[in-house]
């Protein structure tokens, strides 16, 4: 917020509103902002001369979690007026420690942009009713089409604003109590009365369900607290005067007063995202579509506004109604310890990075932050040795250091930091362990990662013959028909070859169980076919997924284990000797099963054999290992992948496939299903699949409850080019 506009929320002001053309937002400072593509997604309106709408443009950026299929919420993160805090909006939403909150609670994460020119009124975007809740909610309807998560436009609002987005924020609970789970208010608070001189901020009306909506009035102490001859001294007999009036009537609203800061937004985050974390978990419906629940009664703290001891709210001495109102004994104790220094402890580490890649010395990988203390460095290990702290200093002059850094309406700096770090020191043609390890921003430090491999891009697939083996995973086409319908679509000028070729029951290990298939016949193994298939097809690329089967769905076996071990080698040797140029390991899927107390989990076998592949070291081959991502996943989501515990659904195979692109350097947005198989372009690469696997089966020839002898191929090839001719025409139109 610049200081021409500071006091839009605590001091009397009142800027002249000049004409609407005018006040149009030129370009820049708008212009610059990250990309929005899956997960994230972006909608801007122009600004509008019709009577009551926004007279400014917005741009509304949302990013949806990965893998949730049912929104629950929206959390909204709402920039301070001025350029200087409007413009800061665009990062909003790729936040990661915001992300987290989100995450938890299966909930949307929207930053919108207002592009307010500089020293324009600000009350024409933060008094919700002069356009900015209308454009607030027809983005919601439009984002929901775009991310195709229609319930985006119907489920509750989660709400943070600062400084005129807090006005804002306030404002919208005031108007849409039913609609709104929690607000945080930090320097900023709508009128609930009529103020002298403040004619150009409209008061708003205080109803019975606003009362039941949780808010904190979150301001620093150099806020007119401590410190009352300063430009925002205004801001706390403004949060006062709401708080008053809010709490004495029976609301639901807390005070929390940052001992260190002024209108920036300071550490607030450690205290706000526990906060909204506690309100949400106490309010979001079970089922979609549901209405909020209320807060529950018996957990409640109190505590004094400018601060003091926080107690349960059966044991306070004092005035109930003139007390910071706390949900519960967690977040009272954290707001304990931000009131006096903003210290908020955390005992739990980050998540550990995934996804760590290596090429050229250059690290890349993917991490998620901490929900309490979100991300502030990284650590970089070489051949078990520290190497590096990435950054060697995080920016943020108001607060923690924190890897992406923090502007003053508390969002990441552009452009973003990139998780990436190249090793200068390399010795040359020497070969290196690295690893990566996550910190927070009190100093816990992640488990390290898995060790970073070998990162590949998409030129080890392209214009080469690529086979997928494996078992009635690969062969039902699943994954091989996301994977490839990725490569055509994200690489439109280059060309690719791709023939599924997996076999039900196959097995690499040549084992067994009694009575499979109901006694009709024992389990394939893949090395009846193998020389055919590399023979016939003359594979350049193999990717082989192997391991469901080897285990025969008995718990770990010394013996059963070394034949799949046996059966691994044995495939890398046979096609290294036909030729082929790159294979790819792919660990099993999981077993998809929620075991109940003292069962047996087949998961737990299928996780050693996939560890056992990651740790080979095998030139010319590439472990992907999709069990422990696909097992994060599942952790993630209510629903299996799995009906049968085996064979993976749609999401099943698209989280496959994500893996395997993932490994290529195939950026894949977070599509659905359902959009992804509405693409003409997708029925197109699945009609090609299916048909020339078909062929191609038969062709090489198979022994399963029959022996299929190999047969001519016939017109399948010049089949699947017709078919390629309309892929192409498709992917390559524009």
């Amino acid at each position: 917020m610049s200081r021409t506009t500071a006091t839009c929320c605590g001091v009397a002001w009142l800027l002249v509103i000049t004409s609407v053309p005018e006040l149009r937002a030129q370009k820049p400072p708008y212009d610059v902002f990250p990309p929005a593509e899956a997960p994230y997604y972006r909608v801007r309106y122009e600004a509008s001369n019709e009577p009551g709408a926004l007279t400014f443009a917005v741009n509304h950026t949302v990013w949806i979690p990965p893998g949730v299929k049912v929104l629950r919420g929206v959390i909204v993160h709402q920039h301070g007026c001025g350029e200087g805090s409007c413009k800061s909006g665009l990062t909003g939403a790729y936040d990661l420690h915001w992300q987290a909150l989100a995450r938890r609670h299966d909930c949307a994460l929207l930053s919108p942009s207002y592009e307010q020119p500089d020293k324009a009124d600000c009350q024409m975007w933060c008094d919700p009713r002069n356009g900015s809740d209308a454009a607030f909610q027809k983005c919601l309807v439009d984002l929901s089409t775009k991310s195709g998560h229609p319930e985006l436009a119907k489920v509750p609002w989660t709400l943070w604003g600062h400084s005129g987005g807090g006005h804002w924020a306030g404002g919208m609970v005031l108007l849409h109590p039913d609609r709104v789970a929690a607000a945080w208010l930090r320097s900023g608070v709508p009128l609930l009365k009529a103020a002298p001189g403040r004619a150009g901020i409209k008061a708003h009306a205080l109803s019975d369900g606003a009362l039941k909506v949780p808010m904190m009035c979150n301001l620093g102490t150099k806020e007119g607290v401590t410190v009352k001859d300063k430009p925002f001294a205004g801001v706390w007999p403004a949060n006062e005067a709401f708080f008053n009036e809010v709490r004495g009537k029976g609301g639901l609203i807390g005070v929390a007063v940052d001992p260190l800061s002024s209108h920036d937004c300071g550490n607030q985050r450690y205290l706000a995202v526990p906060w909204l974390d506690a309100c949400l978990s106490a309010r979001l419906p079970k089922a979609v579509g549901d209405p909020l629940r209320a807060v529950p009664t018996d957990k409640t703290w109190l505590a004094p506004v400018l601060g003091g001891d926080a107690t349960p709210a059966a044991k306070y001495v004092g005035e109930p109604l003139k007390a910071a109102w706390l949900p519960n004994e967690v977040v009272a104790k954290a707001w304990a310890e931000y009131v006096k220094d903003t210290k908020v402890t955390d005992p739990t580490p980050p998540p550990a990075p995934t996804n760590v890649r290596v090429r050229d010395n250059k690290l890349t990988w993917d991490a998620e932050a901490d929900l309490e203390s979100g991300l502030a460095s990284f650590v970089i290990e070489r051949d078990g040795a520290f190497l590096a702290t990435v950054p060697e200093s995080g920016k943020n002059p108001f607060g923690r250091p924190i890897f992406q850094n923090l502007q003053y309406s508390d969002t990441p700096t552009q452009p973003l930091v990139p998780m990436q770090f190249t090793d200068t020191t390399a010795g040359v043609g020497k070969k290196h362990t690295y690893r990566v390890t996550a910190v927070n921003t009190v100093g816990l430090k992640s488990k390290p990662s898995a060790d970073a491999v070998p990162a590949q891009d998409v030129d080890a697939v392209v214009g080469k013959r690529v086979v997928f083996l494996g078992d009635s995973i690969t062969q039902s086409g699943g994954y091989v028909a996301f994977t490839t319908y990725y490569l055509e679509k994200r690489y439109p000028k280059k060309n690719f070859d791709v023939l599924g070729l997996g076999l039900a029951s196959d097995t690499l290990s040549g084992l067994s169980e009694d009575g499979h298939a109901g006694g009709q016949f024992p389990r394939p193994c893949l090395f009846e076919r193998l020389g055919r298939v590399l023979e016939k097809a003359q594979p350049e690329v193999v990717f082989a997924c192997y391991g469901m089967n080897d285990g025969i769905y008995q718990p770990l076996d010394k013996e059963r284990f070394a034949a799949f071990q046996k059966g691994v080698t044995k495939l890398i040797e046979q096609c290294k000797g036909a030729g082929v140029k790159h294979i790819f390991l792919v660990t099993p899927p999981i077993y998809d099963l929620v075991p109940k107390k003292d069962e047996f989990n087949y998961d737990m076998v299928l996780a050693e054999y996939a560890k056992w592949e990651t740790s080979l070291k095998v030139p010319g081959v590439t472990v992907i290992d999709l069990h422990t991502a696909m097992r994060k996943a599942r952790d993630g989501r209510t629903e299996p992948f799995s009906k049968d515990r085996v064979h993976p659904g749609d999401d099943g195979h698209l989280q496959i496939a994500k893996s395997i692109l993932l490994a290529l350097g195939v950026e894949v947005p977070d599509e659905t299903v359902a959009a992804i198989k509405a693409d003409p372009l997708f029925k197109l690469v699945e009609q090609k699949r299916g048909t020339r696997s078909a062929a191609w089966m038969k062709h090489i020839g198979y022994t399963r409850e029959r022996t299929v002898k190999p047969e001519p191929l016939g017109t399948a090839e010049a089949d699947a080019a017709r078919v390629q001719e309309k892929i192409d025409a498709l992917r390559r139109r524009n």
